[in-house]
C-alpha cells in the first residue's frame, strides 16, 4: 500500500482490483443514513467494492481510483460532474434507531472526489480519515452482499433493503421487527412522504419486493405483516425472509402434490424443462424419464438450481449427471 499525504491529511492508497464479487461493509455504515440519488449509490458502492479493510489506518483517509471506463457503464461524461459534485457534498448519520433525534453523529464521506485528474483515466475519491475508524471496525459485525446485484436495483429503495436483509441474514436472522418509523429512516423516506401506511407499502415495500424477488443469482423473498397491534394505527412491522432452502422445500412440496393429481402432465412437464434447460444426450434424458427415482432427484436439482442455491455451478447439465450417477465425477469438473 502507498502513503499519499496532501498537505496535512493522509491517505492510504488502494490499488484498484477488478472483478471483486463481494461488498463488506460494517454494521454501522449500512443503517446509516446518506441520501443518495440512484446513480451517487452506484459509484458509492464502486468505492466500497474497492476497499481493503485488512489495511485500513484509522488516522488516514482512503484513496481509491476506479477507471473512468467502469463509471461510463452506467453513467455519461454529462452527469458525472453534477453527480459528483453532490457525492463531494455528502456527510453519513449515525444514530441510535432507539433515540435518533437525541444522538447522532454527521460525517463528511468524502475530502476530495476528482475526475481525469492529469489526464490519469480514473475517477479518483479520497474518503474523509473521520470515515476510516467506522471502516476498520469491520470485525465481526459487517454485512456481505453481491456487488453485480446491488448496481443492478432500479430504486434506492431496494438498495438499502437489499443490504439491510443481508445485515440481517448474515447474523442467522430471518424475522425481525422495525417500527414504521425505524423503517422510514433505514429506506430514507422523507418525513412528509407517503404519510399514510397504505401509501408507504404501495410506493415503498412492494416495489422492493418485487424488485428484490426478481434479482438475479440469488432472490431474495420477503413478506411482511403487522406486528402487534392489528387496528388502524399499526406501528411496527414483522419481516420474514425466505431462503432459497425453505423456497426449495416448498417448490419440491408442490411437484409432489402436482404428481399425485396428474402425474401425466408433470412427466410432460419434466420431460420440458429437460429438452429446454439442459443439454443432455438422449440416452441420458430417456433414462432419468423412465426412472422415478432418477425423475424425482433431477427435479429436486432442478429446483434449487431455480432458487439459486448453486450459484457457482458453471454447467448444470454435468452437475445433474454427477449428482445422478450417470456419469463420473471428472467429467463434470
Amino acid at each position: 500500500m502507498a502513503h499519499i499525504d496532501l498537505g496535512e491529511e493522509k491517505y492510504l492508497e488502494h490499488p484498484y482490483t477488478p472483478n471483486r464479487k463481494d461488498n463488506y461493509l460494517p454494521n454501522k455504515l449500512v443503517v446509516s443514513n446518506t441520501h443518495f440519488s440512484r446513480v451517487e449509490q452506484r459509484l458509492f458502492e464502486y468505492f466500497v467494492n474497492q476497499i481493503d479493510h485488512g489495511t485500513i489506518n484509522i488516522n488516514h483517509g482512503l484513496l481509491v481510483r476506479i477507471p473512468i471506463s467502469k463509471v461510463k457503464e452506467f453513467i455519461t461524461t454529462r452527469q458525472i460532474l453534477a453527480v459528483t459534485k453532490s457525492m463531494a457534498q455528502k456527510v453519513m448519520t449515525f444514530f441510535d434507531l432507539s433515540k435518533p433525534n437525541l444522538e447522532f453523529e454527521h460525517i463528511p464521506l468524502f475530502s476530495n472526489i476528482s475526475y481525469n485528474k492529469n489526464n490519469n483515466g480514473f475517477l479518483e475519491f479520497r474518503s474523509n480519515a473521520q470515515l476510516s475508524p467506522y471502516l476498520a471496525s469491520l470485525g465481526t459485525q459487517y454485512t456481505r452482499y453481491d456487488f453485480k446485484t446491488i448496481l443492478e436495483f432500479k430504486s434506492i429503495y431496494s438498495t438499502l433493503m437489499y443490504k439491510l436483509i443481508k445485515l440481517h441474514l448474515g447474523q442467522n436472522r430471518t424475522k425481525f421487527v422495525y417500527s414504521i418509523v425505524e423503517l422510514r429512516k433505514l429506506l430514507q423516506v422523507a418525513e412528509n412522504k407517503y404519510p399514510n401506511l397504505n401509501d408507504f407499502k404501495k410506493n415503498v415495500l412492494e416495489p422492493v419486493k418485487e424488485e428484490l424477488k426478481n434479482t438475479k443469482g440469488v432472490p431474495i423473498n420477503f413478506e411482511y405483516e403487522h406486528y402487534g397491534n392489528k387496528q388502524r394505527n399499526v406501528t411496527h412491522l414483522q419481516f420474514s425472509i425466505q431462503t432459497a432452502f425453505e423456497l426449495s422445500q416448498a417448490d419440491k412440496q408442490d411437484f409432489l402434490q402436482a404428481i399425485e393429481i396428474s402425474p401425466a402432465l408433470v412427466f410432460n412437464k419434466v420431460e420440458d424443462i429437460i429438452t429446454r434447460n439442459y443439454n443432455f444426450k438422449e440416452n441420458h434424458k430417456q433414462m432419468i424419464l423412465s426412472d422415478k427415482n432418477l425423475r424425482d432427484q433431477f427435479v429436486t436439482l432442478n429446483i434449487e438450481f431455480e432458487n439459486g442455491l448453486y450459484p457457482k455451478v458453471k454447467n448444470r447439465t454435468a452437475y445433474i449427471l454427477t449428482c445422478l450417477g450417470l456419469v463420473k465425477k471428472k467429467t463434470a469438473i
